[in-house]
Order: C-alpha cells, then sequence, then structure tokens
C-alpha cells in the first residue's frame, strides 16, 4: 500500500485528528453586562494583591480585575490568539495577545487592560446603552467582531454587591469608599462657614487638647451643615436596576450640599469627607438597609453618628454670606442644635455597639470600611466635574 494511500486511509478513520476544534466565544462585561463608572475609577489605583476586588480565576489571561473580556472555548496547546478592544467614547482601542502553553481543561478568560477616559465616565449622569465591540483572532485568523450592548450606568450608583450563583454573592460595599471626597474644592467652604461660628477656633484634628474638642470640632461642622438646611431624603433607587446586581443612587458632595438633601449614604459620605479632610478617623458602618458613620474621639474611644437626623429639627437656615456666630443664635436654636447633635451620637453609637459582632464576622451585610484604610488601598475619591453651583 502506498504511503500516500495510507495517509488517506486514516483521515478517513479519523478526521477529528486534522479537524481545528470549533473556536466559540461572546464579548462580556462584567457584572452581567453593566458597566459602573464608579467601579472603574474606583479600582483603578487599587493592586490585585489588595484582594477587595475577586481577581479571575482558572485559566485567565491579561488584567487580573478586568471587567471588559471575554471566554474562549476550543483553544488548543500552541494556539496564539489576540483579542481586540474597539474604541468608543469611554475606553481606547485595547488588546490581548499571547499563545496557549498547555492543553487546557477549561475555557480560557481573557480581559485586556483597558485605556478609559476617566473624565468622561466621571460626567454620566443618566443610565444610557453602550455598545462595546470585540474582535478575536486565532492563529492569524479572524474569528469575527462581535457587540454586547450594555447598559452605562450614572457615576451616582454605586455597586455594592453581586449575585454570582445562587450561593455566592460577592461584596463591593467598600467601594461607597469612593463618594468619600475630602479633596472637593466645597469642603474647604465647609470648613470656613464652620470656623465662622465660633465654636472652635481652629481644626486641629487630634491635635486638640482633648476629645472634648475634637468632639466641638465635629459639632460646628454638624451645625453648619444643619443651617445650611440638610434634609433627609430616602432617595436610594437606581435608574437602571438588574436582578443579581445590587447598586444605589449616592449623591457627590456638591449635589447634596446644593440640594440640601441626604439619604442615610449621601450624609454619611458627606461628613466623612469634612472629617477625613481636619485629620480625623472616620469609618462607613453598614448595617443591613442602612449606613451610618464612625468616628474616633481619641486611641480609646469611637463613637457612631446617625446622619439622617442632621435635619431632624428644623432650624433657621442662613446666608452663608453673612454667617452668624453660634452664641448670637437665639437659645432656642442653640439648644436644638446642640439636641440634635446629641440624639445622633446616642443612635449612632447604639447602632455601632449592637453591630460590633456582626461586623467582627464574615456577615457580608455588616461592614466598617475604614477611610484611611481604604486610600491606602487605593480606592479613589470619584472627582468633581466643576459643573455645580453653589
Amino acid at each position: 500500500m502506498s504511503k500516500f494511500l495510507t495517509l488517506v486511509i486514516a483521515c478517513l478513520a479519523a478526521p477529528c485528528l486534522l479537524v481545528a476544534a470549533e473556536i466559540e466565544w461572546e464579548p462580556d462585561v462584567y457584572p452581567k453586562n453593566q458597566l459602573f463608572p464608579s467601579l472603574v475609577i474606583g479600582l483603578a489605583r487599587v493592586d490585585a494583591s489588595a484582594e477587595i476586588f475577586p481577581t479571575w480565576e482558572g485559566e485567565h489571561r491579561g488584567d487580573p480585575q478586568g471587567i471588559v473580556g471575554t471566554a474562549i472555548a476550543g483553544l488548543r496547546k500552541g494556539d496564539k490568539f489576540k483579542l481586540v478592544v474597539t474604541a468608543n467614547e469611554f475606553m481606547k482601542a485595547s488588546k490581548y495577545e499571547g499563545t496557549v502553553a498547555k492543553d487546557l481543561e477549561e475555557d480560557l478568560m481573557v480581559h485586556p487592560k483597558i485605556g478609559y477616559d476617566y473624565n468622561r465616565l466621571a460626567s454620566v449622569t443618566q443610565a444610557t446603552p453602550l455598545d462595546v465591540t470585540m474582535e478575536l483572532f486565532v492563529n492569524g485568523e479572524s474569528k469575527g467582531e462581535k457587540t454586547v450592548t450594555v447598559t452605562l450606568h450614572s457615576v451616582n450608583d454605586c455597586l455594592f454587591g453581586v449575585q454570582e450563583s445562587e450561593d455566592e454573592t460577592t461584596d463591593y460595599s467598600w467601594l461607597f469608599a469612593a463618594y468619600v471626597n475630602e479633596n472637593h474644592p466645597w469642603v474647604d467652604r465647609i470648613l470656613k462657614e464652620a470656623l465662622k461660628t465660633g465654636i472652635v477656633s481652629a481644626f486641629d484634628g487630634y491635635q486638640a487638647k482633648s476629645s472634648e474638642d475634637v468632639l466641638l470640632q465635629i459639632f460646628a461642622i454638624w451645625n453648619v451643615m444643619q443651617r445650611r438646611g440638610m434634609k433627609y431624603s430616602d432617595v436610594t433607587t437606581t435608574a437602571a436596576e438588574s436582578e443579581g446586581v445590587y447598586s444605589q443612587h449616592v449623591r457627590l458632595f456638591d449635589q447634596a450640599v446644593e440640594a440640601s438633601q441626604a439619604n442615610c449614604v449621601d450624609g454619611s459620605v458627606l461628613l466623612g469627607a469634612l472629617l477625613r479632610k481636619i485629620g480625623l478617623s472616620a469609618s462607613l458602618v453598614v448595617v443591613p438597609g442602612h449606613m451610618f458613620l464612625a468616628v474616633d474621639l481619641d486611641d480609646e474611644t469611637t463613637i457612631g453618628i446617625e446622619t439622617t437626623l442632621m435635619g431632624e429639627k428644623n432650624l433657621e437656615t442662613i446666608d452663608t454670606k453673612k454667617f452668624p456666630s453660634f452664641e448670637k443664635l437665639s437659645e432656642r436654636v442653640q439648644d436644638e442644635a446642640w439636641d440634635s447633635f446629641e440624639g445622633a451620637i446616642a443612635a449612632g453609637t447604639e447602632s455601632l455597639e449592637k453591630a460590633a459582632d456582626e461586623i467582627q464576622s464574615d456577615n457580608l451585610e455588616y461592614q466598617l470600611i475604614d477611610l484611611a484604610e481604604a486610600r491606602r488601598m487605593g480606592i479613589l475619591p470619584i472627582r468633581f466635574d466643576g459643573k455645580a453651583k453653589d
């Protein structure tokens, strides 16, 4: 039998040995084809070693914290592949290419390092559809160009959890720290107004003589927000809700001040920014369906502050250009201002004590988000876009 005939018979008997495996892939944006500007901005400087974002496990190539990519089925040892993400108004053209080093027992996950336009993402104020297009090449041959239409969320939508499966939920509550913007230009404005109250002569943080002096610094800030007419507002719903992807609308610093409204999260991140600016150690406390603030008065004393009580008393609003000192206010207003502050501390501290054991456990519904630690891990504040007016 000739060698040629032998080869033909072998091919007919086992054609699968010569036919390339079919490549299957679909573009994907995590989580569940939704793009959160808050997540992109918050993660921008976070190293994978921080372990706050669950890095991709199994067979994976590219950015370990990538959220734009695909799973490729059918690759074999020695195959060369390249995934190209086409540029759009929020991301630059990006790619990842490599070679399969071994036979794979599962799909290969690929996430190129995306060059985002962070300024554009920070300016998104309404949920909108966005087309994300990718093209896959295997051994130099295009396997097609595919597009997925994702929901681009408002920068105000804070992702705080994803139901990965029936038994697994990933916690993203740390992302609330991105809404604490101690660098916001309005922070200094509020602090100047707080000095005008005359309650304290300086914001020197823990350089103050006593924990009582630290408490007065907090009250001076609290009183300004009261006199600006800040009220509790239970606005939490996002415009693009999705099953298994949990998010909440959070006002940025200027939005809360300008609207004189804040829900429990808005008030906590707003006050947290002001306290961080004066050098105090503050944490966001997350409990089921609620958030409040915790702050250290000294090395041994931590109090809780229930920020929803900020507007409990209907104090006289003020003209911020003619800011009367606290001692010039009526005795009734002074008493009500201080009573509401004491009430906020009593309620917040009681809640903190009740949640203490759960915070120490693995219960994801209870979290203490240390703002200083969040900054050390690289969680960045969402920037001020310069458009708001006071």
